[in-house]
């Protein structure tokens, strides 16, 4: 009996030794897991943001012409008439949205078209007598029916342009105008045959509008061919980026069958302009002049102003991922969470003190748990390429 309790007492110790071992090897495999994941998603999330404001601009990148409030009328939508009261779409490469408080992240929109053979856009050349009227231009190269165009009328200082930028669909291209009949017309996909296809775009009564051109013509009207909506190679990019439920999310406009979720467990994002202007705010450091149109940011902003489009050069982000799994208290089960002790940070501590310091925190106490889990942070400066390629 005493060898048979001695044995007892001995394998109980081996038990509470393996237990012990085995809690030690599932906290660091839970450690490194949720480190991996936090490690994918946020690389997922940078990823797809880059590439898409290295996209940016193009089709429309007349800088000095950028900034307009574009309108349009989408028969798949009820109401038709688009954007939605209060709402407004920007033709801007990037237009960033500023969270109101430390714990709101930003929002990020990016607009660009991917149409091959237009770079710029063309002008009209006759003013419109009625809404109605298709579009004269000085240059018909490029613009196919089921494109989508913006039509803008200028000239700059921009935003205060005498009228609203409207977004038509071609549906015939004779001449050198460009018609935006309200009904059906033939379209031909890139490699496809002919095809009869509905007008989605198009409002029946015209565009609203009436814009000005031509020799003698007080204003300036551009006309800015941004591709089709259709599936394609040549998708019109009108994206919504934002933080919903811990996840990174994407609204497109002008694009069948979206697929809303980026990347999980994106708990804050933050972004800014870089700006040429030749100013120094106190958020770059490093130039030893500061010169503008050089192609070297001077300064960072926020959302928080309307920058001038022209000097716009570059997006600087910072992403949050966090792990999926919350860890476990090192004082036990009942101790307070510590896996993380303070919020994350971005190299954006240079910027205490001026306007921007709102922005140097990445503040996550909306979560009361917030330091039960691991965070990974990715930066990223993004260069606005078709702004700084611009064709003015």
């Amino acid at each position: 009996m005493i060898e048979l309790m001695v044995a007892m007492v001995i394998g109980l110790i081996g038990m509470i030794i393996i237990l012990q071992v085995f809690e030690v090897s599932e906290g660091i495999k839970r450690t490194t897991t949720s480190g991996g994941d936090a490690q994918q998603n946020g690389a997922i999330a940078t990823y797809v943001l880059e590439r898409d404001i290295r996209n940016s601009g193009a089709g429309f990148n007349d800088t000095p012409w950028a900034g307009c409030s574009m309108v349009g009328w989408d028969s798949t939508l009820t109401p038709s008439d688009f954007p939605a009261a209060g709402a407004i779409m920007l033709l801007t490469p990037v237009r960033i949205i500023s969270g109101t408080t430390s714990t709101t992240p930003d929002e990020i929109i990016i607009a660009y078209g991917s149409q091959p053979q237009a770079g710029n856009g063309s002008s009209l050349s006759t003013t419109m007598a009625a809404s109605t009227d298709p579009l004269r231009v000085s240059s018909v190269y490029g613009y196919n029916p089921g494109d989508l165009v913006v039509v803008m009328e200028s000239p700059p200082p921009l935003p205060a342009l005498p009228k609203p930028c409207s977004i038509m669909e071609i549906t015939r291209v004779v001449g050198d105008s460009l018609f935006h009949d309200n009904g059906s017309y033939t379209y031909t996909p890139p490699g496809g045959s002919a095809t009869n296809v509905p007008s989605r775009f198009n409002k029946p009564g015209g565009l609203g509008n009436v814009y000005v051109g031509g020799p003698g013509a007080t204003q300036k009207t551009m006309v800015y061919n941004v591709g089709t909506y259709k599936p394609g190679p040549t998708l019109f990019v009108y994206s919504d980026y934002k933080i919903a439920n811990s996840t990174l999310t994407v609204t497109s406009a002008f694009t069948v069958g979206t697929v809303p979720a980026i990347a999980d467990n994106i708990v804050h994002m933050r972004a800014l302009y870089g700006i040429d202007d030749g100013s120094n705010n106190g958020t770059v450091t490093t130039n030893a002049a500061y010169a503008a149109g050089d192609g070297v940011v001077d300064s960072w902003i926020d959302g928080t102003a309307t920058p001038n489009w022209s000097l716009v050069i570059a997006v600087r982000i910072a992403i949050v991922a966090r792990s999926a799994l919350k860890e476990k208290s090192s004082q036990g089960v009942a101790g307070p969470c510590d896996a993380t002790q303070a919020e994350p940070a971005w190299t954006g501590t240079a910027w205490s003190g001026t306007p921007l310091n709102l922005k140097t925190r990445l503040d996550l106490t909306t979560d009361p748990d917030w330091q039960c889990y691991r965070y990974r942070v990715f930066e990223a400066t993004i260069p606005v390429r078709n702004w700084v390629w611009s064709s003015s």
